[in-house]
């Protein structure tokens, strides 16, 4: 299957008779075929784009979204902070009207690191066009502007598309395959290393990583919560680690592995005969090197009165049996 081109989705629909001169910092309008690619037609479906130079400030990420938030530092955009600076915005984001939001003029469809960076100059305006496509139309843009910019991690995508089907954008994974058109098998994968970050404490430690982090790595990690024998101390793992700062990816991968294969400590066992309130007077312990304890309060004797004797003797019976056993 060959990859789109977003070029291939937005296109100009204007004859030569119609069009104005081009003035630099406004392109001419545009509009998005928006193919229904769900009902597996070939109907196009005209969005007009207008141009707009927007403040940033009143702007919010597109609910649904695939950059995170590790995205949007001034580190992570310097570069392209400084490149806006001297060069001005190259290219255009996509926004849609939001309506009713206090402060909150348009929805960032795509081009969530041109707004970020736009937001730390001063002055600076978000260039955009505007689209009233719908949230599947938008899913598909947004998927092939990625496709095309190639800086979305193969994970990213994976959390991306399970927010569009956990949010109801798409019904079913075969809808989305068949909208984005993608193959289903790949979204199946996909979307199983994202159920990765639906456990809490996997996900605030893996969290900042989610740029390095690849799906195999992702999907071998998810085979170990989904093991039954492992689960809870790969969690208890992933806790443990969270409370570390500047932790290697590697190092966190290699030790919820090794958490995950680690056998259980063996513990002492311990059996009361008897006790009075919530104290205990007479029990015995087995120790994981095999040593034998028998423990007597002082007060037992007053306290188990007669059954004091056949007490303590089923005690003795049951260590020198265990001892035989062993």
């Amino acid at each position: 299957m060959s990859k789109m081109k977003l070029s291939d989705l937005v296109k100009k629909n204007t004859s030569d008779a119609e069009r104005a001169p081009a003035k630099p910092e406004a392109p001419a309008d545009p509009v998005i075929p928006a193919v229904d690619a769900v009902q597996g037609g070939n109907t196009a479906i005209q969005k007009t784009l207008k141009y707009k130079e927007i403040d940033p400030s009143k702007c919010r990420p597109w609910a649904h979204h695939n950059r995170p938030d590790v995205w949007l530092t001034p580190e992570a955009c310097a570069s392209l902070i400084e490149s806006i600076k001297k060069e001005g915005q190259q290219e255009l984001g996509l926004v849609r009207e939001v309506r009713g939001e206090q402060g909150i003029d348009y929805e960032i469809i795509f081009g969530m690191r041109r707004w970020y960076a736009a937001s730390q100059i001063d002055g600076a305006k978000f260039r955009a066009r505007v689209t009233d496509a719908s949230d599947q139309e938008c899913a598909l843009l947004m998927h092939v502007e990625n496709e095309e910019s190639e800086d979305i991690s193969e994970f990213e995508k994976a959390l991306s598309f399970d927010e569009l089907i956990s949010a109801k954008v798409f019904e079913t994974q075969t809808q989305l395959a068949d909208s984005l058109r993608v193959k289903k098998p790949y979204i199946s994968k996909l979307l199983k290393a994202a159920k990765l970050f639906s456990v809490d404490e996997v996900r605030e430690l893996l969290k900042p990583y989610t740029r390095e982090l690849s799906v195999q790595k992702a999907l071998d990690v998810q085979a170990l919560l989904d093991d039954k024998k492992s689960s809870a101390k790969v969690i208890n793992k992933a806790l443990e680690l969270g409370s570390e700062e500047g932790i290697a990816l590697p190092r966190i991968l290699a030790e919820l592995k090794a958490a995950a294969a680690a056998k259980p400590k063996p513990t002492a066992k311990e059996k009361c005969y008897f006790k009075h309130g919530k104290k205990q007077l007479l029990t015995t312990t087995t120790r994981p090197n095999g040593k034998l304890t028998l423990t007597l309060e002082p007060d037992f004797a007053q306290r188990a009165g007669d059954k004091a004797e056949s007490l303590l003797n089923q005690a003795l019976q049951d260590m020198l049996a265990e001892n035989g056993a062993s």
